[in-house]
């Protein structure tokens, strides 16, 4: 057995694939945690705007720095995993204490690196162990952490709440009260960092040796002039391009809608937080069945008629949530739940389809990086594009927005090539 797979294979899987889960737990909580800050800070749409293109930026860069870190230093795989979940615990403790808005987006940018930096190596490790099932792992990487997405800003609602209550759209109150007084955000969040702390150790203890033996008599200068020549080749006549396109358009639509259905349910409609976290649940829950269920069949079929069909479904259910009118009403879950069914799939495809290319060059987790940084970044600035006029219009235009941005990631999606995938270089 050779270095890189000193870690077995089960043990790598479940670390990785678990351990996402809990910091989603944590930090998908803030999409929600966002509704209470405003009306305490009083932040206006485009405050919110900012601390959404705030944790993107941070988020997309660190990805991007992240994923070449990772290839540069693989056998140093373990330090990098846990330096994310410990700039995880430090950004949210940092968060709960910060006395001012501008504070809070400082923390909140090292909250985000934090969580960003994982996914680089995690998804470019995974990508390595299981290059046949590569579409099946990465989203069930993806699904442990939308069930983060899902148990952390449910528990968040109802800690603000005090209370689980849904109101219906006849005015029809229905729920209980658990005893509990209402939570503030911020403890909320500080709570959340011991979690990650604790998981710094953990993490690092159960992966140390997942990146194999270091490097005997390397020239760094070489080697990143070689991983850079591999990725402009890679980017020749492989249909990278496209792939990267549809990633960028649908990141820009992607991290701003977990923050503009709780805000416009709340803020818009008037409802409460632990019915607010419930639709929040819903935009993510679906997929923990439907991601591997598609990327296990993307593996088989292929990626890209998957990613067209995907595109022009969140293209049709984002116009279609505030048609509901000005009041809630059930359409409006529906629309959330069936939009949940395809939430954050494309990039699993996206990230697969990248990896399929990567994968002949030996830059997993640059290219995952990439493309992960891709994502974030462009929703970084999407984020202004659509809580900005929001700022002068009504939240519902935020949909339209949104909606007007994944059609264009819908024609983009029709440019990625449908060839098979070429051989790939077997693992150690």
């Amino acid at each position: 057995m050779t270095g890189e797979r000193r870690t077995g294979n089960r043990v790598l899987a479940s670390t990785l694939i678990g351990a996402h889960g809990f910091e989603h737990l944590i930090s998908n909580s803030i999409p929600l945690l966002t509704t209470v800050m405003a009306v305490e800070l009083g932040l206006g749409a485009l405050q919110v705007g900012a601390i959404v293109a705030v944790r993107s930026a941070a988020a997309g860069i660190t990805s991007v720095t992240g994923g070449f870190l990772s290839d540069l230093l693989h056998h140093r795989i373990a330090w990098v995993l846990s330096v994310s979940a410990f700039l995880t615990a430090v950004g949210l403790l940092l968060i709960a204490i910060s006395p001012s808005y501008g504070v809070i987006l400082l923390a909140l940018a090292l909250a985000s690196s934090g969580a960003a930096l994982w996914h680089p190596p995690a998804l470019g490790l995974l990508a390595q162990r299981f290059p046949n099932r590569r579409g099946l792992f990465l989203s069930m990487h993806r699904s442990t952490g939308s069930v983060g997405d899902v148990v952390g800003p449910m528990i968040a609602g109802i800690l603000l709440l005090g209370a689980l209550q849904w109101e219906a759209a006849d005015g029809l109150a229905v729920g209980w009260d658990v005893g509990l007084e209402p939570v503030s955000w911020r403890w909320i969040l500080a709570f959340g960092a011991p979690i990650m702390f604790v998981a710094t150790f953990v993490i690092y203890g159960l992966l140390r040796h997942a990146g194999g033996a270091p490097p005997v008599n390397v020239d760094l200068g070489q080697r990143l002039t070689t991983m850079w020549r591999g990725t402009y080749v890679a980017f020749r006549g492989t249909g990278l391009w496209a792939i990267f396109a549809v990633a960028a358009v649908r990141g820009m639509a992607d991290g701003s809608m977990l923050f503009l259905v709780p805000l416009y349910l709340t803020h818009g409609l008037g409802i409460n937080t632990f019915q607010a976290s419930t639709h929040l649940a819903l935009m993510v829950g679906p997929a923990m069945v439907t991601a591997p269920l598609l990327g296990a069949l993307s593996d088989r079929v292929g990626r890209k008629s998957l990613i067209v069909f995907l595109m022009a479904f969140a293209t049709v259910l984002t116009l279609a949530i505030p048609m509901g009118g000005q009041q809630y009403s059930v359409w409006i879950t529906v629309c959330v739940a069936l939009y949940g069914l395809q939430h954050f799939t494309v990039i699993n495809l996206t990230s697969a389809a990248a990896a399929d290319v990567a994968a002949r060059y030996r830059l997993e987790s640059s290219f995952l990086g990439l493309m992960w940084g891709n994502n974030v970044l462009f929703g970084a600035v999407a984020a202004l594009f659509i809580f900005g006029p929001i700022e002068w219009l009504d939240w519902q235009y935020g949909f339209f927005i949104a909606g007007g941005i994944y059609a264009v990631g819908f024609l983009a999606s029709l440019a990625i090539p449908g060839n098979a995938r070429d051989p790939e270089p077997a693992t150690a």
